[in-house]
């Protein structure tokens, strides 16, 4: 099926709420399908060594290796998978047919949010729930390395996070390698910023675990987890209200939301 006969199809609904959840759903096959987004296993294997992966690791060994594929590897991959997603329509040149449709450019737009929040979200709960099972039944996780449940929160706001990013770099860089600018400002430019001060590890957007090889600085996970929601949101309104013609209500909606954000992320620390 192509994108033009998904999104006519999509809007068949009673209204326009069920419209956008229809088109959601078809946004979250789309992803879930995506080659792009296949090749996390495909690195990780090569990068961890076959040999380390079948040769009857400790419990310790695979619950690394699940929090860095999750936690690290998967949202740079992601990032890109959901943008190549989200560009697709200007990519194969649909953007005029689409604009006949029924459904609005705020309407698919908030679609394609919605959908990439879901399938990612949902692959970060259930790397999450792994973390959760191994550490129950295993006992040889020095204390340590093991997540609380805060932090195991976290993990599917970053995963959406960085599916959402790639949405937002898709609307605001309508060019190629815009994706990669992204990459390069929001990961690189990070590592490189929020280590230079204490706290830098609190308004990271992605796991508290980490803390650059410095002693620990003191805060709550679950209100980080709330501070990642937040920024998931800053990153939809952002792309849902893209036109110039919406930037009043990018403000209005967008400011709010920033400042709750915000005031989360101070909460966070003691």
């Amino acid at each position: 099926m192509t994108i033009m006969e998904s999104t006519i199809e999509g809007t068949t609904g009673s209204g326009p709420v069920l419209n956008v959840l229809s088109l959601a759903l078809r946004e979250t096959i789309r992803l879930a399908r995506h080659p792009v987004l296949w090749l996390t296993p495909i690195i990780a294997v090569p990068v961890l060594g076959l040999d380390g992966l079948t040769a009857g690791q400790s419990a310790s060994f695979w619950y690394n290796v699940i929090f860095a594929i999750v936690a690290f590897l998967g949202p740079m991959v992601m990032l890109f998978a959901a943008n190549m997603v989200a560009s697709g329509e200007r990519r194969v040149r649909a953007e005029e047919m689409l604009g006949a449709t029924p459904m609005t450019d705020i309407q698919r737009t908030l679609a394609m949010c919605l959908g990439t929040a879901l399938t990612l979200g949902s692959v970060g709960a259930v790397g999450a729930v792994a973390l959760s099972m191994i550490s129950d039944r295993a006992s040889d996780i020095p204390a340590d390395e093991l997540l609380t449940a805060g932090e195991l929160a976290q993990l599917p706001f970053i995963l959406a996070g960085a599916g959402l990013l790639g949405v937002l770099a898709a609307r605001w860089l309508r060019f190629s390698g815009g994706a990669l600018i992204t990459f390069v400002v929001f990961v690189l430019g990070a590592l490189n910023l929020f280590p230079r001060f204490d706290t830098g590890a609190w308004w990271m957007w992605w796991s508290t675990s980490t803390s650059f090889e410095r002693p620990p600085i003191a805060g709550d996970p679950w209100l980080h987890a709330a501070y990642l929601a937040g920024l998931c949101t800053c990153a939809m309104v952002a792309a849902v209200y893209r036109d110039r013609t919406q930037w009043t209500k990018l403000v209005a909606v967008g400011a709010p939301v920033l400042a709750a954000t915000l005031a989360v992320g101070w909460l966070q620390l003691p």
